[in-house]
């Protein structure tokens, strides 16, 4: 059953509050004073608090505050004495939910009191469901990154993806490609969160779509790829992009850089070792990102 705090010092009211709420059927607790509803609070969650304005030591406005601090989402009805306009709008920019005015009729509070729990209520089942979809969807984008990586002689490599709120525009991927080839891709979405993931897993799509048929012609794929976006997306959207297609059976490495700067070069020694390119050091294809696309240009 919900759990409710009365907080009233006039100890006839008190009690008439909680005789009608406990006939309702709500568990009830009561206290005469704004610390004690604070530490209450502190200690124990409540689905509603009926809070009086004019309390001893602590007022009901502070205590309204400190309340929204550590329960930002549960209901507070003020009930008070105290009519005026000014008082109204002070309660509920202090964080109130309802503003109750005494002499109160015990049918109305009531009616108000179930309200704010439906309200809450519904609350709870909406953010609930957002949890379950962003869940879904974080699922969704888990299955979307390499489930396995192709086995590619001479080369050692890896990839790991943490979105940091669930889902996320950044991703990784690596695609088998015909005549032994493979293709390694990392991506970064501008944006957080699910409009990023969205562009995300649209980019996903169609670099696999183009890859296979394009072979080591990276810069076709991302021409295909920028042109697809162009068409598809809001102009404030854009995507950073390294695609490379590695072949084994010659030890080389062709790709197509669309804004990103962390690309590697092997050093030529035995341990195969690698540093970062230079801007004058790319290798057959360089790209840039422009607006809401990205493109890739041959050199």
């Amino acid at each position: 059953m919900p759990k409710i705090l009365v907080v009233e010092d006039e100890a006839n009211i008190a009690l008439g509050l909680e005789d009608d709420l406990r006939l309702e059927g709500y568990d009830v607790e009561v206290l005469g004073n704004g610390t004690a509803a604070i530490r209450r609070a502190r200690e124990c969650a409540f689905d509603l608090i009926l809070l009086d304005v004019m309390l001893p030591g602590k007022n009901g406005f502070d205590v309204c505050r400190d309340l929204r601090r550590c329960h930002p989402s549960t209901p507070i009805i003020l009930l008070t004495a105290r009519t005026h306009e000014d008082d109204r709008v002070r309660g509920l920019d202090l964080g109130a939910n309802d503003y109750v005015a005494k002499p109160f009729l015990r049918r109305e509070l009531l009616a108000r009191v179930r309200a704010q729990l439906r309200h809450a209520q519904e609350s709870r089942d909406d953010q609930k469901q957002l949890d379950q979809e962003l869940q879904a969807a974080c699922d969704v984008q888990q299955r979307l990154l390499p489930q396995r990586q192709p086995a590619v002689p001479g080369l050692d490599y890896a990839g790991l993806c943490r979105p940091a709120r669930g889902v996320s525009g950044d991703y990784y991927d690596f695609i088998s490609l015909p005549k032994g080839y493979v293709a390694l891709l990392v991506a970064d979405v501008c944006g957080k969160g699910m409009p990023a993931a969205l562009l995300g897993a649209s980019l996903h799509a169609a670099i696999r779509a183009f890859a296979p048929a394009a072979g080591l012609k990276c810069g076709e794929v991302m021409s295909e790829v920028n042109h697809l976006l162009f068409q598809t997306t809001a102009p404030e959207r854009f995507a950073t992009v390294f695609y490379c297609v590695y072949d084994p059976a010659s030890g080389t490495l062709t790709y197509a850089n669309a804004g990103r700067e962390f690309e590697l070069h092997p050093t030529g020694d035995s341990h195969r070792s690698y540093r970062p390119l230079s801007n004058f050091e790319t290798s057959r294809l360089q790209g840039q990102a422009h607006g809401g696309r990205l493109a890739a240009d041959c050199e």
